[in-house]
């Protein structure tokens, strides 16, 4: 047993030992503001040991402000006299230093001896630190601030987003105006209103009640976490698309066609662009090009293009463990839902209007249009001013195609790649070890490279050929007919025969979109090849193939048009001609030796008018002589 220590009697008190001897010591209740009192040294023996830790204040002076420390200060030289053994054990001793202290002071006597108790439960001059409370929490709100509080939730904390000004005037009809709505003699002014309103204002419930959850969440929530913490490596994809801000122009007759889509595919630990698509449709049909891009070697793939490019710059062709969307019902349903199945991917739906759910693929939109708009001003780039008046007609200025846009666009993609320094990224200490530089494809690669790397290749061919879109096809006497366009196979020809014999044949087939030299007949799981029969669509894509189609039809139309012209023409010349003759005149009796009769003086006056015709025209010669 020693001084100070704390114990807890049979009847549950907490007692602090202020003075310990043999026979009696002294002891100060820590639950009631109570003054020592003795109690036998014996019995305390019997109590039970309490931790120091339930009675111990720490407080630093850098953690307190000013005015708590200058009280506390205050407080303790106020009870510095009482801290003398003396006034334990010595009541009337104890109550004449109090006496002296509370005259002096001018302090109550009550509150001496409450800082006093304080001190001697805590053994801590931090135990006298005031309590930091707002004028609110020290008293109730009265009756004028009640109707201000219920104004603000009726009136201003709402979707209407009433103003300040709105509010106190709808505050003053509903509560302190008479019946006959005339406003009484006593009222708070907007000045009262408007300083309660900023005592007791509440960002959160301000930014909620007013913008929505949505705006919240989006805009003004806190951002204290990373992409790191939400993907630890790579595999993790985000993907995400957009209208770009250019017009382009159609490759074989330059007519404006619009504003191309931009499909992205993005790993969001390595920030690496995995995959891109651009095109005119959206939807799944683009989503399916998306994944075969994803999953397609790039250097290939790049070539298509006129690019020649190293694996490293743009090395994924990799299977994700999860994919982040907010497109998730182009996922649900169809092969892709399968496809996700099959090879255990992931497929993590994101609420509608929260792009900040998936900054990494947001911004990389940015980078890519913020790369490419600045050099194409003028040429079809959507400027901030497109609807003000007086701002040109930008879908009049377009003049790159839909190839060109793509090869700028692929540019773009492995600048970021390869080459883009990512100022933001963290690396590990391996990664910093090994000298890798905070690139996305640099960082992609030394992931991969680990053993516990989650992703792996899309080694397998099916894989490309189910995310080619479909469409339905027919087997007839003249092939695989698709599009206005007839493809072959030399192993078909049985089927060709029969289906020119009982009706052509119904079929699905896969294709590509971007060159349609190859198409797909998928029957039995199986994909077989069938190449173009019509060889000037050759290396042509689907979009140019279409293009020419219509331009031949309205050709075709303008064709028909006149030959149908020159149909009624010689319907006209013929009229004429029919209706200027003169009706023969036969003789009475049998018509057939009538014919024979002036057939035969009808071959002998166009002979002699030959004759004479070849006559006339040598003597013509004869003269010219």
């Amino acid at each position: 047993m020693r001084q100070n220590d704390l114990l807890k009697s049979d009847t549950g008190d907490h007692l602090r030992v202020l003075l310990y001897s043999d026979q009696q010591s002294y002891v100060v209740n820590c639950q009631r503001c109570k003054m020592p009192f003795p109690i036998s040294t014996p019995s305390l023996l019997q109590m039970e040991k309490m931790p120091q830790d339930m009675y111990r204040l720490l407080a630093l002076d850098e953690d307190v402000s000013d005015r708590q420390r200058q009280q506390r200060d205050r407080r303790a030289e106020l009870i510095a006299p009482l801290l003398a053994e003396e006034c334990i054990c010595d009541k009337s001793y104890r109550n004449r230093v109090l006496r002296e202290i509370v005259s002096v002071n001018s302090v109550s006597r009550k509150t001496v001896l409450q800082y006093l108790w304080l001190y001697w439960v805590y053994q801590s001059k931090n135990a006298l630190l005031p309590s930091e409370k707002s004028n609110a929490e020290k008293r109730p709100l009265s009756t004028d601030e009640k109707a201000i509080r219920w104004a603000l939730n009726k009136f201003y904390y709402t979707p209407q987003k009433q103003s300040l000004q709105t509010s106190y005037k709808m505050m003053l009809r509903s509560k302190y105006c008479d019946a006959k709505g005339k406003l009484k003699q006593d009222y708070p002014s907007f000045w009262q209103f408007r300083y309660f309103f900023r005592q007791h204002r509440d960002p959160i419930s301000e930014s909620i009640s007013r913008e929505g959850i949505k705006a919240y969440q989006r805009n003004h929530r806190p951002f204290v976490g990373a992409v790191s913490d939400y993907a630890g490596t790579i595999g993790t994809y985000m993907t995400d698309a957009t209208v770009a801000d250019i017009y382009i122009v159609s490759r074989l007759s330059r007519r404006p066609i619009g504003r191309p889509v931009i499909y992205t595919m993005v790993d969001a630990y390595s920030r690496l662009i995995t995959g891109v698509y651009v095109g005119l449709e959206g939807g799944q049909y683009a989503l399916r090009l998306l994944l075969q891009n994803t999953f397609a070697d790039k250097v290939s793939f790049c070539r298509q293009h006129g690019l020649e490019i190293d694996p490293q710059d743009w090395p994924s062709r990799h299977l994700p463990t999860k994919i982040t969307t907010d497109r998730g019902s182009e996922f649900l349903g169809g092969p892709l839902e399968n496809l996700c199945e099959s090879y255990g991917i992931e497929i993590e739906n994101l609420p509608s209007y929260r792009p900040d759910l998936k900054g990494v693929v947001e911004k990389l939109f940015d980078l890519i249009q913020c790369a490419y708009k600045p050099l194409l001003k003028g040429k079809g780039v959507v400027e901030s001013d497109t609807q003000e008046r007086g701002a040109p007609d930008y879908r009049r200025q377009g003049t790159l195609d839909l190839e060109q846009f793509t090869a700028i666009v692929l540019r773009c993609v492995l600048f970021y790649n390869s080459q883009y320094i990512q100022t933001g990224f963290i690396r590990t200490p391996n990664m910093a070890s090994a000298g890798i530089m905070p690139t996305a494809a640099a960082i992609w690669s030394f992931c991969l490279a680990q053993d516990d790397c989650p992703v792996s290749v899309a080694s397998d061919p099916h894989l490309l050929y189910a995310l080619l879109p479909r469409a339905d096809g027919k087997i007839t006497q003249r092939g695989l007919e698709l599009f206005n366009l007839r493809f072959s196979n030399c192993t078909f020809k049985k089927r060709f025969v029969t289906a020119g014999l009982n009706g052509r044949e119904l079929v699905k087939v896969a294709y590509s979109p971007d060159c349609l030299d190859t198409v797909y007949l998928y029957e039995d799981g199986d994909y077989m090849p069938f190449t173009l029969s019509q060889k000037m669509y050759l290396g042509k894509s689907l979009a140019e193939i279409a293009d020419m189609q219509q331009s031949e039809k309205s050709e075709s139309a303008n064709w028909k048009r006149q030959e149908l012209q020159a149909q009624i023409d010689l319907m006209n010349d013929i009229m004429q001609i029919a209706d200027s003759a003169e009706r023969g005149i036969s003789d009475k009796g049998k018509i057939s030796p009538q014919i024979q009769r002036g057939r035969t003086i009808a071959r002998a006056q166009e002979h002699m008018s030959m004759i004479d015709l070849l006559t006339a025209e040598q003597k013509e010669n004869f003269n010219e002589r």
